[in-house]
Protein backbone atom coordinates (compact mmCIF):
# COMPACT_ATOMS: atom_id res chain seq x y z
CA UNK A 1 0.00 0.00 0.00
CA UNK A 2 2.77 2.43 0.81
CA UNK A 3 4.81 1.19 -2.15
CA UNK A 4 1.46 2.47 -4.41
CA UNK A 5 1.26 5.88 -2.28
CA UNK A 6 4.77 6.72 -3.08
CA UNK A 7 4.35 5.85 -6.62
CA UNK A 8 1.46 7.44 -7.16
CA UNK A 9 3.32 10.64 -5.22
CA UNK A 10 6.07 10.22 -7.67
CA UNK A 11 3.90 10.32 -10.50
CA UNK A 12 1.96 13.56 -9.63
CA UNK A 13 5.77 15.46 -9.04
CA UNK A 14 6.60 14.24 -12.62
CA UNK A 15 3.32 15.90 -14.17
CA UNK A 16 3.82 18.78 -12.12
CA UNK A 17 7.14 19.10 -13.52
CA UNK A 18 6.10 18.76 -16.69
CA UNK A 19 3.48 21.03 -16.36
CA UNK A 20 5.98 24.05 -15.44
CA UNK A 21 8.23 23.21 -17.65
CA UNK A 22 6.09 23.33 -20.60
CA UNK A 23 4.48 26.37 -18.94
CA UNK A 24 7.78 28.22 -19.26
CA UNK A 25 8.74 26.94 -22.68
CA UNK A 26 5.38 28.62 -23.81
CA UNK A 27 6.36 32.10 -22.44
CA UNK A 28 9.79 32.11 -24.04
CA UNK A 29 8.31 31.43 -27.42
CA UNK A 30 7.54 34.66 -29.57
CA UNK A 31 3.98 36.15 -29.29
CA UNK A 32 2.20 35.30 -33.04
CA UNK A 33 -1.30 36.77 -32.15
CA UNK A 34 -0.33 39.63 -34.07
CA UNK A 35 -2.26 39.72 -37.68
CA UNK A 36 0.09 38.81 -40.62
CA UNK A 37 -2.82 38.15 -42.68
CA UNK A 38 -5.86 40.92 -43.10
CA UNK A 39 -8.49 41.79 -45.38
CA UNK A 40 -8.70 45.77 -46.43
CA UNK A 41 -12.53 47.01 -48.21
CA UNK A 42 -12.91 49.43 -50.88
CA UNK A 43 -14.73 49.87 -54.13
CA UNK A 44 -13.33 50.00 -58.16
CA UNK A 45 -12.86 53.80 -57.89
CA UNK A 46 -9.92 53.25 -55.70
CA UNK A 47 -8.54 50.09 -55.77
CA UNK A 48 -6.13 50.26 -57.74
CA UNK A 49 -4.91 52.32 -55.01
CA UNK A 50 -5.26 49.82 -52.54
CA UNK A 51 -3.63 47.16 -54.80
CA UNK A 52 -0.44 49.47 -54.71
CA UNK A 53 -0.70 49.18 -50.99
CA UNK A 54 -1.09 45.52 -51.05
CA UNK A 55 2.42 44.98 -52.48
CA UNK A 56 4.25 47.29 -50.62
CA UNK A 57 2.94 45.50 -47.24
CA UNK A 58 4.78 42.12 -48.99
CA UNK A 59 7.98 44.15 -48.54
CA UNK A 60 6.80 44.77 -44.60
CA UNK A 61 6.35 40.64 -44.21
CA UNK A 62 1.95 41.14 -44.53
CA UNK A 63 -0.44 39.58 -46.44
CA UNK A 64 -3.32 42.36 -47.36
CA UNK A 65 -6.02 40.84 -48.99
CA UNK A 66 -7.88 43.47 -51.08
CA UNK A 67 -11.84 43.00 -51.40
CA UNK A 68 -13.51 45.07 -53.22
CA UNK A 69 -17.74 45.64 -52.89
CA UNK A 70 -19.80 47.36 -55.34
CA UNK A 71 -21.93 49.74 -52.72
CA UNK A 72 -20.93 52.55 -50.97
CA UNK A 73 -21.96 51.44 -47.69
CA UNK A 74 -20.89 47.26 -48.11
CA UNK A 75 -17.02 48.29 -46.81
CA UNK A 76 -18.62 49.74 -43.73
CA UNK A 77 -21.26 47.00 -42.88
CA UNK A 78 -18.19 44.31 -43.66
CA UNK A 79 -16.19 46.00 -41.29
CA UNK A 80 -18.56 46.44 -38.65
CA UNK A 81 -19.56 42.97 -38.67
CA UNK A 82 -16.01 41.58 -38.38
CA UNK A 83 -15.80 40.68 -42.21
CA UNK A 84 -12.93 42.60 -43.50
CA UNK A 85 -10.59 44.05 -41.01
CA UNK A 86 -10.09 47.61 -42.51
CA UNK A 87 -11.72 50.22 -45.20
CA UNK A 88 -10.20 52.78 -47.33
CA UNK A 89 -12.79 54.16 -49.21
CA UNK A 90 -15.56 57.20 -47.47
CA UNK A 91 -14.88 60.37 -46.16
CA UNK A 92 -14.47 61.14 -42.01
CA UNK A 93 -17.94 62.55 -41.64
CA UNK A 94 -19.66 59.77 -43.50
CA UNK A 95 -17.41 57.38 -41.50
CA UNK A 96 -19.16 59.31 -38.18
CA UNK A 97 -22.25 59.69 -39.70
CA UNK A 98 -22.86 55.78 -40.12
CA UNK A 99 -20.95 54.91 -36.35
CA UNK A 100 -24.03 57.52 -35.26
CA UNK A 101 -26.78 55.25 -37.41
CA UNK A 102 -25.29 51.45 -36.61
CA UNK A 103 -23.98 51.70 -33.06
CA UNK A 104 -20.72 50.99 -34.46
CA UNK A 105 -16.95 52.39 -33.31
CA UNK A 106 -15.43 53.01 -36.96
CA UNK A 107 -11.67 55.20 -36.55
CA UNK A 108 -10.26 56.68 -39.51
CA UNK A 109 -5.98 56.33 -38.74
CA UNK A 110 -4.31 59.40 -39.15
CA UNK A 111 -2.49 60.88 -40.77
CA UNK A 112 -5.32 60.29 -43.54
CA UNK A 113 -4.34 59.84 -47.03
CA UNK A 114 -6.63 61.61 -49.81
CA UNK A 115 -9.46 63.41 -50.53
CA UNK A 116 -12.07 63.93 -53.83
CA UNK A 117 -13.20 67.37 -55.65
CA UNK A 118 -16.66 67.82 -55.01
CA UNK A 119 -18.47 69.56 -57.99
CA UNK A 120 -21.38 70.23 -60.58
CA UNK A 121 -20.35 68.11 -63.73
CA UNK A 122 -22.88 69.16 -66.40
CA UNK A 123 -22.77 67.71 -70.59
CA UNK A 124 -24.99 70.16 -71.82
CA UNK A 125 -23.58 73.36 -69.65
CA UNK A 126 -20.11 75.23 -69.21
CA UNK A 127 -21.25 77.23 -66.55
CA UNK A 128 -23.78 77.77 -63.84
CA UNK A 129 -25.80 80.40 -65.22
CA UNK A 130 -26.25 78.49 -68.57
CA UNK A 131 -28.51 75.37 -66.30
CA UNK A 132 -32.65 76.57 -67.42
CA UNK A 133 -35.23 76.73 -65.58
CA UNK A 134 -36.99 73.31 -64.54
CA UNK A 135 -33.74 71.58 -64.82
CA UNK A 136 -33.12 68.23 -63.29
CA UNK A 137 -29.90 68.21 -60.99
CA UNK A 138 -28.53 64.34 -59.70
CA UNK A 139 -27.81 64.52 -55.79
CA UNK A 140 -26.75 61.66 -53.25
CA UNK A 141 -29.15 60.44 -51.52
CA UNK A 142 -27.17 59.78 -48.12
CA UNK A 143 -27.24 62.46 -45.47
CA UNK A 144 -23.46 63.52 -45.62
CA UNK A 145 -23.27 63.87 -48.88
CA UNK A 146 -26.85 65.70 -50.06
CA UNK A 147 -26.02 68.45 -47.50
CA UNK A 148 -22.83 68.63 -49.43
CA UNK A 149 -24.55 69.04 -52.57
CA UNK A 150 -27.35 71.09 -51.42
CA UNK A 151 -24.57 73.30 -49.88
CA UNK A 152 -22.92 73.39 -53.20
CA UNK A 153 -25.88 74.35 -55.16
CA UNK A 154 -26.55 77.10 -52.75
CA UNK A 155 -22.95 78.59 -52.71
CA UNK A 156 -23.27 78.90 -56.86
CA UNK A 157 -26.86 81.15 -55.95
CA UNK A 158 -29.28 78.05 -57.59
CA UNK A 159 -31.06 77.64 -54.12
CA UNK A 160 -31.20 79.36 -51.24
CA UNK A 161 -31.83 76.98 -47.80
CA UNK A 162 -33.61 77.64 -44.41
CA UNK A 163 -33.29 76.22 -41.08
CA UNK A 164 -31.92 72.78 -40.67
CA UNK A 165 -35.44 70.34 -39.95
CA UNK A 166 -33.49 67.70 -38.74
CA UNK A 167 -29.39 66.46 -38.37
CA UNK A 168 -28.63 67.20 -41.82
CA UNK A 169 -30.24 69.70 -44.66
CA UNK A 170 -32.12 67.72 -46.91
CA UNK A 171 -34.30 69.21 -50.50
CA UNK A 172 -37.17 69.72 -47.54
CA UNK A 173 -34.89 73.05 -46.17
CA UNK A 174 -34.75 74.44 -49.60
CA UNK A 175 -36.74 77.53 -49.06
CA UNK A 176 -35.89 79.46 -52.39
CA UNK A 177 -35.65 78.02 -55.63
CA UNK A 178 -36.40 80.63 -58.15
CA UNK A 179 -35.21 78.32 -61.76
CA UNK A 180 -37.45 75.59 -59.58
CA UNK A 181 -34.63 73.20 -60.02
CA UNK A 182 -35.39 69.38 -59.54
CA UNK A 183 -33.55 67.10 -57.45
CA UNK A 184 -32.78 63.51 -58.17
CA UNK A 185 -31.44 61.53 -55.57
CA UNK A 186 -29.07 58.45 -56.01
CA UNK A 187 -26.15 56.63 -54.41
CA UNK A 188 -23.06 58.83 -53.88
CA UNK A 189 -21.76 56.13 -56.55
CA UNK A 190 -24.49 56.04 -59.45
CA UNK A 191 -24.55 59.97 -59.94
CA UNK A 192 -21.80 59.82 -62.34
CA UNK A 193 -24.46 57.37 -64.74
CA UNK A 194 -27.04 60.64 -64.83
CA UNK A 195 -24.32 62.78 -66.13
CA UNK A 196 -25.35 62.44 -69.81
CA UNK A 197 -29.35 62.43 -69.19
CA UNK A 198 -29.68 65.44 -66.24
CA UNK A 199 -28.91 68.81 -66.67
CA UNK A 200 -26.05 68.47 -64.52
CA UNK A 201 -25.00 66.00 -61.46
CA UNK A 202 -23.29 66.52 -58.47
CA UNK A 203 -20.38 63.92 -57.83
CA UNK A 204 -16.91 63.34 -56.42
CA UNK A 205 -14.07 63.33 -59.86
CA UNK A 206 -13.41 60.15 -58.50
CA UNK A 207 -16.15 58.67 -59.35
CA UNK A 208 -16.55 60.44 -62.58
CA UNK A 209 -12.90 59.56 -63.25
CA UNK A 210 -13.93 55.61 -62.30
CA UNK A 211 -17.16 56.13 -65.19
CA UNK A 212 -14.70 57.39 -68.23
CA UNK A 213 -15.43 61.00 -67.45
CA UNK A 214 -12.80 64.22 -66.86
CA UNK A 215 -12.70 64.65 -63.54
CA UNK A 216 -11.68 68.33 -63.96
CA UNK A 217 -14.29 69.00 -66.02
CA UNK A 218 -16.45 70.19 -62.84
CA UNK A 219 -18.20 73.85 -63.80
CA UNK A 220 -17.79 74.80 -59.99
CA UNK A 221 -16.74 72.88 -56.86
CA UNK A 222 -17.30 73.52 -53.05
CA UNK A 223 -13.38 73.44 -52.29
CA UNK A 224 -14.12 71.86 -49.17
CA UNK A 225 -11.99 68.98 -49.76
CA UNK A 226 -9.49 69.33 -47.12
CA UNK A 227 -12.76 68.70 -44.74
CA UNK A 228 -13.59 65.28 -46.19
CA UNK A 229 -10.42 63.24 -45.56
CA UNK A 230 -10.32 59.65 -46.59
CA UNK A 231 -8.22 57.09 -44.98
CA UNK A 232 -7.43 53.86 -43.82
CA UNK A 233 -10.44 52.73 -41.49
CA UNK A 234 -10.70 50.23 -38.84
CA UNK A 235 -12.75 49.05 -35.66
CA UNK A 236 -11.95 50.95 -32.85
CA UNK A 237 -8.46 49.50 -30.78
CA UNK A 238 -7.45 48.12 -33.71
CA UNK A 239 -5.93 52.00 -34.89
CA UNK A 240 -2.71 51.39 -33.16
CA UNK A 241 -1.53 47.21 -34.44
CA UNK A 242 1.69 46.89 -35.57
CA UNK A 243 -0.71 46.72 -39.10
CA UNK A 244 -2.06 49.10 -39.04
CA UNK A 245 0.49 51.58 -38.58
CA UNK A 246 2.27 49.55 -41.82
CA UNK A 247 0.47 50.71 -43.83
CA UNK A 248 0.29 54.21 -42.69
CA UNK A 249 3.76 54.28 -43.19
CA UNK A 250 3.44 52.58 -46.94
CA UNK A 251 1.19 55.91 -47.54
CA UNK A 252 3.74 58.06 -46.44
CA UNK A 253 6.75 57.17 -49.05
CA UNK A 254 7.61 58.95 -51.72
CA UNK A 255 7.08 55.72 -53.89
CA UNK A 256 3.40 55.45 -52.91
CA UNK A 257 2.74 58.74 -53.62
CA UNK A 258 4.22 59.11 -56.83
CA UNK A 259 2.18 55.68 -57.96
CA UNK A 260 -1.30 57.52 -56.85
CA UNK A 261 -0.72 60.55 -58.57
CA UNK A 262 0.04 58.73 -62.03
CA UNK A 263 -3.26 56.24 -61.08
CA UNK A 264 -5.59 59.40 -60.28
CA UNK A 265 -4.14 62.20 -62.07
CA UNK A 266 -5.92 64.79 -59.96
CA UNK A 267 -9.26 62.83 -59.43
CA UNK A 268 -7.83 62.31 -55.78
CA UNK A 269 -5.48 64.50 -53.73
CA UNK A 270 -3.21 63.57 -51.54
CA UNK A 271 -3.80 65.15 -48.05
CA UNK A 272 -0.68 66.18 -47.42
CA UNK A 273 -1.08 68.73 -50.77
CA UNK A 274 -4.54 70.28 -49.61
Amino acid sequence: MKKTLKSIISLMVVVLMVTVLVGCGTDAKVDTSEKTKFKIGCMPLNEPAVQVISKMMKDKGYEMEVVVFDGNNLPAIALKDGSIDGLMLNHLPWIKTFNELNNSNLVMVKPYMYASIFGIYSSKYDSIDQIPKNATITISNDPDNMQRSLLLLEKVGLIKLGAKKGDFFTTLDVVENTKNIKFSEVETTATASAYKDAAATISFSSVMKNAGIDASSYIADDGESVNFPTGLVVNEGNENTPWAKAIIEVTQTEEFKTKFNDIYQGAYVLFSNL
